[in-house]
């Protein structure tokens, strides 16, 4: 088995929350493809110089190399993670054809949250996206991490993160391309397993909104027509509806968010609803 050493460039550390999320799950596009140095294992014998174990020590542990500043290097990220919505169409005045969605990316298969990222992919990359892919697509991407504002349900603005997209790929799972998975799913027509998955899906949708109720516009004071969502997510534009037949527990997590927010916005104030 032979030992790789991997050339790396030094970086500055990264100290922000997102950072240190995000180190979790990315490494450089850049470096994925530098070429590393393979060393063979030879037994532990000394030529009859006696130094052939110290030289091959030296090499094995020998300091990383030094590399010049690269700004094309510079916020470099990969990611792996699944399309949430279909693509939407960037608003530019520059002539350029742009889309963007957001990817979320699981910390480990049994996480509760993801880290959700937004993607920019423009001229032919966009093209590409928007014939290729679709949501739920697991796909890798790598490209320049920058960040942007956008206003919360209460006026205070936060800072984001995208990613400018300049590789693209999609991911096997456990074997299969994300086609053949849909394929066979569509072929076993078993309507019962489908609606439980979507209840469940549903479910598991509340229990997101709950976690992060300030990640949601709230319509149900401002509804445009009534067919409209009660809740809409401010990014991933998913949808809630409350229903006749919800649980117990979502009728009274409302009830404490209902009281909480009264609390913290003053009378009479009007919910914006997402467009």
């Amino acid at each position: 088995m032979g030992t790789a050493r991997f050339l790396l460039p030094e970086f500055k550390k990264a100290t922000s929350p997102f950072f240190r999320d995000l180190r979790q799950f990315s490494s450089s596009a850049a470096l994925i493809r530098r070429a590393w140095t393979i060393f063979p294992e030879e037994p532990e014998s000394d030529d009859q110089d006696g130094g052939s174990s110290v030289y091959r020590r030296a090499l094995k542990y020998q300091r990383p190399i030094t590399i010049q500043y690269d700004e094309n290097l510079r916020n470099s990220v990969s990611l792996i993670g699944t399309i949430d919505y279909p693509f939407k169409k960037c608003n530019t005045t520059t002539g350029h054809f742009g889309v963007h969605t957001i990817l979320n990316v699981k910390n480990s298969p049994g996480s509760y949250r993801d880290l959700k990222v937004l993607l920019k992919m423009w001229n032919e990359m966009a093209e590409i996206s928007v014939q290729h892919l679709k949501p739920n697509d697991l796909i890798y991407v790598s490209g320049y991490l920058g960040w942007y504002t956008k206003l919360e349900e209460y006026g205070r603005c936060i800072r984001c993160h995208e990613v400018q997209v300049k590789e693209i790929n999609l991911v096997a799972q456990n074997g299969l391309a994300p086609a053949c998975k849909k394929s066979k799913k569509l072929e076993s027509g078993d309507l019962t397993v489908d609606y439980a998955q979507k209840k469940r899906d549903r479910l598991h949708l509340w229990q997101v909104f709950f976690a992060n109720p300030n990640e949601w516009w709230d319509n149900r004071k401002s509804k445009p027509h009534p067919n409209y969502p009660d809740f809409k997510h401010k990014d991933t534009s998913e949808v809630l509806w409350l229903q006749d037949n919800d649980p117990p527990w979502i009728k009274q997590q409302l009830q404490l968010y209902d009281t909480r927010w009264r609390e913290q916005s003053p009378e009479n104030t009007l919910v914006p609803f997402g467009l």
